[in-house]
C-alpha cells in the first residue's frame, strides 16, 4: 500500500507541476498612465487628422461642411436612457426622453480662458469657457449631451426683466439652476453619480437677484453655488465648436436632434449678458443657430428650451472605452465606459491561461455579465489592442483584430456588471488583475483568382462564433452575427436589395441564409445567386454595399493593390481574422469585377499541434459555398447565362420545367459614330439539346433593370422572338436600347450603357433528356447554349456563347443474398417515395425504370430488380428517396425501410457538378457498393443463421447461452470484490 501511496503523491505532484505550467497567476506591472492601464480612448487621444485639434474630441473646425467634427465624433454612451411616465418618477427629468448619448468637448486640464467672443446678430458676446484647470482637471472631461433633455421652462427674470444666474445673499437659484440640479439627480445611475465632479461655473452673473445683471459681458464671475450637470456657455460654443452664432450648415454641430420629443425649441446657454428678457441666449434645436430673444417683445418664447446638459467625468477609476454593443476596439460606433466601482471588491482566486488562441479568465466576484478584458502590448503602453466581455471567461483571441502571434501583451481582466438603459449605461467593474501572455493566432486570409486591373479591399460584414465540428475536425455549423457598428447600414441594403422581413438585429445572418446558400437545404429560392455575376438579390445587396464608404461600412479589414491581377492569378486577401467579407474591386465601374460576398475558412486548433483552417463538411455539394474561396465575378459585357429555379442545386425531375435567365449588358455605342443604324446587330441565338423542349414564343420575355429590376419590353417594336425546334432566336434586340442618331447608331437616354438585359423562359426537361450517374459515372449535363452576334465599332462582327448546365440523375441498387454477396436477387419488388408522396415510374425493361411524366400509358408504384439482382431509376432530382421493399424474392426477409440520396458536389461558381456519390440510412443492410456506383441491398435469408434479424428462437438461444456466461464471468468478480473488501478493513 505504501507503494500505491508513493505512485499516487508523485502523479498528484506532477498533475499540480503541470497546472502550474498551463495557469499564469496575476503579476505585479507598472501601467504608463494609470494603474488600471490604458482605457482605449482618453489615453489614446492624438492629433490624428493633422489640423491642429485633438481627436477624438471634438473638432472646432470651420473648412469642412456638415457633417462635421461633432458627427465625426464618437458618441459615449451614458446616464439613462428611455421615455418615462409619471408612474415611474425618478428614472430620468420628468417625462422627458432623455438622449444617454455625450461628445467630448475638451479633456485633461484645459488653460484657462477668461473670454471667448461670439458674434450674434450685428453685436459680439464674450463670454469665460468652461476650462479652467480648477474646472477640468487632469484627469476629467468634459462632455456635453448630443441632445436636449427636458422639455421647455423660462429661463427667469425678475421685475425688472433682468435676471442672475444664482445668488450666495438671499440665496436664490434660477430656473435653470433648479433644472440643472434635478437633471444630475434624475438621469444617472448612483454609481454614475459618483462619477460626475460638481463644482462652480465661469462666465455667469452671480449678481443678487433683486437687481439682476447688466448690460455687456463685464459682470462675469464664478457661480454662487456648485453644479455636477450644467449649460454650457456661449463662451465654450466658441472655444470648442469654433462657431459665431451665424446658422446654416456650419452650425450642424449644434443641432439636438431630439428637441421636439421634449416639446422644446432648443437649449438653453449659460450668460453673463443677462441684463433683460431679451438677452437670453440659446440654440435652435433644428437649424443650430446661437441667437437672443431680439426683434420685439414676444416673452413666451422664454419657455420654448430645455437643457442639453454638460458635465465634467472624472476618468481615474476608467477601465475601459469598448463599443457599445460588445466593448470590444472597433474603429466606429457607439462607445460604452466601463469604471472601476470600489463597492465592487476585487477577483478572488483569480487566473488567467493561454492555450495557443484560447484565452481562458477566472475569478470569483459578485458581478452578474461575467468577465471584462483588455490586452495591451508593452511597447504601446496608451494603446489598448483588443478587448471585450466574456460571459464564460473563455475567449477566443483569434477573433480579436489586431492580436499578434507570438507578442507577450499584457492582460487585465476584472469582474463586470453592465449599464442599462433603465439604471444607466456606465459599466461596473472590480478592480483589475493583470498579467503577461502570448498567444498563437492564425493569420486569416481568402484565396481570390482572376483578372482585374483594379485593387481589392476587404469589409467584415459578419463575425463568426460557437463553431461546431465533427469528429473528423470538420466544420459542422457557425454562428453569424453582424457587427455592431454596420447594422443599419446592412439592413438597409437588403431591405433595398429585395429582402422582406429583414432581422435588423441580425441583417448578416438573415441574408446568409435567405440568398448566400446557408443551410445547404436552402430557404429561399434565390440561393444561385451568391454565384451569379449579373443578377440575384445577393448581389444587388452588394452592390448596396459597395457604394458605401469605408467608414460605414466598419472600415477596411484587408486589401490588395491594383495591378495584383493584371493577368489571371491567384493571390491570399489576408483579412483581420474570421467572419464573413465584401469584396470591393476599385476598377468595378470601368469593367472590373463586382462586389464578392464570401466567408473565411474556420481555424480550428484542435487539429494537430498546430490546429488547421477547415470548411464546412459538405462544403460544395449542392452549391453551397465553399469558405475562403472568390473568384473575380467580372462585369457582364458580353453574354451569361443561368438557371434560376434550381434553389437546392439538386437538378431536375424528368418532366421538370427549368428556368433559364440569359443576361447581356447594354453597350456603350458612344464610339460608333461609323456604324449605321441598320448594319449594326445585337442579336441572340440559343441552342438547346435534345433533352430540352423549348416553349412557345409567347412563353418567352425581355425584362430590363431601368427604371425597375423587371421592367418587361418583349413587345418593343422591332424586337423579334422566335422558336423552331431546338433553336430560340431572339432578333433586333438593338431596339431596346439603341436608336438611328444622325445616321449612326447610338444609346436611348432611357436605357443607359451598362443597364441589364434579361431574357427569361422555362423550357421542359423531356424523356430524351440525359441522366448523371454517381460513383465516378458519367456525369451527362443537359446543355443549353447561347450565342451572341454584336456589331463593333469598326463595322466587323463578333460572337460569344455562354451556357447552362441542367441536371437530372439515376440511381442504381444492386440486391444481393446477406450471406454471400456475390450472389444478385431478382424480383425484388419496392415502392419509392419521396417527401412523403409515392413516386410513380414507367418500365423500361430490364429492371431499369424512368420517372413518369405526364402523358405515360399505364405508370407503375412498384419495381423490381432484374434477374441479375440490379435495379434502375433514370430521372430524379438529387434529393432523399425512401424505398420500402414489398416482394422479397423467394426464402429470403425483407430488409427494413431505408434511404438513398444523390449527393452532387458543384465547382466554385456553381456551374457545373464534378462529382456526384451516394449516401443511405436507415437500415445497415442498404450501404454504399465499395467502388461507389451503386446501393448494395443485401436481403438475409430465412435461415436458422438469420433468425435474430426478425426475432424467434434464435434470440432465445442467445439470451440463455449469455446468461450463462454472465453467471460465470461474474463469480470470479464478486469472491475477489469481497476479498479485497475484507482486506481494507483489516488495514
Amino acid at each position: 500500500m505504501g507503494r500505491i501511496r508513493g505512485v499516487v503523491a508523485f502523479t498528484l505532484s506532477m498533475f499540480v507541476l503541470l497546472a502550474g505550467v498551463l495557469v499564469v497567476l496575476p503579476v505585479e506591472r507598472a501601467a504608463a498612465a494609470s494603474p488600471y492601464g490604458p482605457d482605449g480612448y482618453f489615453s489614446a487621444l492624438d492629433d490624428t487628422d493633422g489640423d491642429g485639434q485633438i481627436l477624438p474630441i471634438v473638432d472646432a473646425e470651420t473648412s469642412v461642411s456638415y457633417p462635421s467634427g461633432w458627427s465625426r465624433t464618437r458618441k459615449i454612451v451614458f446616464g439613462k436612457q428611455k421615455d418615462t411616465d409619471a408612474s415611474t418618477p425618478g428614472n430620468t427629468y420628468a417625462d422627458a426622453r432623455v438622449s444617454g448619448g455625450y461628445k467630448t468637448l475638451g479633456y485633461g486640464g484645459v488653460p484657462g480662458i477668461a473670454s471667448e467672443n461670439l458674434t450674434v446678430g450685428t453685436g459680439s458676446l464674450g463670454d469665460a469657457a468652461t476650462s479652467r484647470s480648477s474646472h477640468i482637471g487632469a484627469d476629467e472631461a468634459l462632455l456635453w449631451a448630443d441632445s436636449s433633455v427636458t422639455a421647455g421652462f423660462k429661463f427667469d427674470i425678475n421685475s425688472s426683466g433682468s435676471n442672475t444666474f444664482d445668488d450666495s445673499v438671499e440665496p436664490y437659484r434660477s430656473n435653470i439652476a433648479e433644472v440643472s440640479l434635478a437633471v444630475a439627480d434624475e438621469n444617472y445611475s448612483t454609481f454614475e453619480k459618483t462619477l460626475i465632479r460638481a463644482d462652480y461655473l465661469e462666465g455667469v452673473c452671480a449678481a443678487a437677484h433683486s437687481s439682476g445683471c447688466s448690460g455687456g459681458s463685464g459682470q462675469q464671475s464664478p457661480s454662487a453655488f456648485t453644479y455636477p450637470v450644467f449649460p454650457i456657455s456661449t463662451g465654450d460654443i466658441a472655444k470648442y465648436l469654433n462657431h459665431q452664432g451665424i446658422g446654416g450648415s456650419t452650425n450642424r454641430n449644434l443641432v439636438a436632434d431630439v428637441y421636439a420629443a421634449n416639446g422644446s425649441w432648443g437649449t438653453w446657454l449659460r450668460t453673463p449678458n443677462w441684463s433683460n428678457s431679451l438677452r437670453a441666449y440659446q440654440v435652435h434645436g433644428n437649424y443650430g443657430t446661437i441667437e437672443y430673444l431680439g426683434n420685439g417683445t414676444d416673452t413666451n418664447r422664454l419657455a420654448y428650451y430645455g437643457l442639453r446638459p454638460a458635465l465634467r467625468l472624472q476618468l481615474g477609476k476608467l477601465l475601459l472605452a469598448g463599443d457599445h454593443k460588445d466593448q470590444s476596439q472597433s474603429a466606429s460606433g457607439d462607445l460604452r465606459l466601463t469604471f472601476v466601482d470600489d463597492a465592487a471588491g476585487s477577483l478572488s482566486g483569480a487566473s488567467a491561461t493561454a492555450v495557443k488562441s484560447r484565452l481562458t479568465l477566472s475569478g470569483s466576484h459578485g458581478l452578474q455579465d461575467g468577465f471584462g478584458f483588455k490586452l495591451v502590448d508593452p511597447a504601446e503602453p496608451t494603446k489598448v489592442v483588443a478587448s471585450g466581455l466574456s460571459a464564460s471567461g473563455v475567449v477566443d483571441v483569434s477573433r480579436l483584430p489586431g492580436v499578434v502571434s507570438g507578442t507577450a501583451y499584457d492582460v487585465y481582466w476584472w469582474g463586470q456588471a453592465n449599464g442599462t438603459a433603465d439604471t444607466g449605461w456606465s459599466n461596473r467593474a472590480t478592480e483589475p488583475q493583470m498579467t503577461s501572455l502570448t498567444f498563437t493566432v492564425p493569420s486569416y486570409g481568402i484565396e481570390v483568382s482572376g483578372q482585374t486591373a483594379g485593387g481589392l479591399k476587404a469589409y467584415r460584414i459578419g463575425d463568426y462564433a460557437e463553431s461546431v465540428f465533427d469528429h473528423t475536425g470538420a466544420l459542422k455549423s457557425v454562428k453569424l452575427s453582424t457587427p455592431a457598428g454596420v447594422k443599419s447600414v446592412l439592413a438597409a441594403a437588403a431591405g433595398s436589395a429585395g429582402g422582406s422581413g429583414v432581422d435588423g438585429d441580425n441583417p448578416v445572418g438573415w441574408v446568409a441564409s435567405q440568398w448566400l446558400g446557408y443551410p445547404a437545404d436552402s430557404l429561399s429560392d434565390d440561393v444561385t445567386s451568391a454565384y451569379s455575376p449579373f443578377a440575384g438579390k445577393l448581389q444587388l445587396f452588394a452592390r448596396e454595399l459597395a457604394g458605401k464608404s469605408d467608414a460605414e461600412l466598419g472600415g477596411v479589414k484587408g486589401s490588395l493593390p491594383a495591378g495584383t491581377f493584371a493577368s489571371l492569378a491567384t493571390e491570399t486577401l489576408t483579412v483581420s481574422g474570421p467572419g464573413l467579407y465584401l469584396i470591393v474591386d476599385s476598377s468595378q465601374a470601368s469593367g472590373g469585377s463586382l462586389p464578392i460576398i464570401v466567408g473565411s475558412k474556420v481555424f480550428n486548433e484542435d487539429l494537430g499541434d498546430e490546429g488547421r483552417f477547415v470548411d464546412f463538411v459538405d462544403a460544395g455539394v449542392k452549391g453551397k459555398p465553399r469558405l475562403g474561396v472568390a473568384v473575380l465575378k467580372t462585369t457582364v459585357t458580353d453574354v451569361a447565362k443561368r438557371i434560376v429555379n434550381d434553389a437546392g442545386l439538386d437538378g431536375f425531375d424528368v418532366g421538370a420545367s427549368v428556368e433559364y435567365e440569359i443576361a447581356l449588358r447594354v453597350p456603350d455605342l458612344s464610339g460608333f459614330s461609323s456604324v449605321s443604324y441598320a448594319s449594326y446587330a445585337f442579336d441572340v441565338v440559343d441552342v438547346a439539346e435534345p433533352g430540352l423542349t423549348l416553349p412557345v414564343v409567347s412563353g418567352v420575355r425581355v425584362l430590363v433593370d431601368v427604371p425597375s429590376p423587371d421592367t418587361e419590353v418583349t413587345n418593343t417594336s422591332g424586337l423579334t422572338l422566335g422558336v423552331s425546334g431546338d433553336t430560340l432566336t431572339v432578333a433586333g434586340l438593338k431596339a431596346v436600347f439603341a436608336e438611328d442618331s444622325g445616321g449612326h447608331v447610338a444609346n436611348k437616354a432611357a436605357l443607359p450603357a451598362g443597364s441589364l438585359i434579361r431574357i427569361r423562359y422555362m423550357a421542359v426537361l423531356n424523356t430524351n433528356a440525359s441522366f448523371s450517374a454517381p460513383g465516378g459515372g458519367a456525369l451527362d449535363p443537359n446543355v443549353n447554349t447561347v450565342t451572341l452576334t454584336r456589331s463593333m465599332s469598326d463595322g466587323t462582327s463578333e460572337t460569344r456563347s455562354a451556357a447552362a448546365n441542367a441536371y437530372s440523375f439515376k440511381l442504381d441498387v444492386v440486391k444481393v443474398d446477406k450471406d454471400e454477396v456475390s450472389r444478385p436477387l431478382g424480383g425484388a419488388g419496392f415502392e419509392v417515395s419521396r417527401d412523403g408522396q409515392a413516386l410513380k415510374f414507367v418500365d423500361v425493361g430490364s429492371g431499369v425504370y424512368r420517372l413518369a411524366v405526364p402523358g405515360d400509358a399505364a405508370p407503375v408504384g412498384e419495381v423490381f430488380s432484374h434477374a441479375d439482382g440490379t435495379l434502375t431509376l433514370l430521372g430524379v432530382e438529387a434529393r432523399e428517396l425512401s424505398f420500402r421493399e414489398t416482394t422479397a424474392p423467394s426464402g429470403y426477409f425483407t430488409v427494413s425501410d431505408f434511404r438513398v440520396e444523390v449527393i452532387p458536389v458543384w465547382n466554385p461558381d456553381a456551374s457545373e457538378v464534378t462529382v456526384a456519390s451516394y449516401r443511405t440510412n436507415g437500415s445497415s443492410l442498404a450501404y454504399v457498393s465499395q467502388d461507389g456506383r451503386s446501393v448494395v441491398v443485401a436481403d438475409p435469408s430465412k435461415s436458422l443463421a438469420n433468425l435474430p434479424y426478425t426475432g424467434g428462437v434464435g434470440i432465445l438461444l442467445l439470451l440463455i447461452i449469455g446468461g450463462v456466461f454472465l453467471v460465470v464471468a461474474v463469480r470470479p468478480y464478486y469472491l475477489s470484490h469481497r476479498a479485497e473488501a475484507t482486506a481494507n478493513i483489516l488495514i
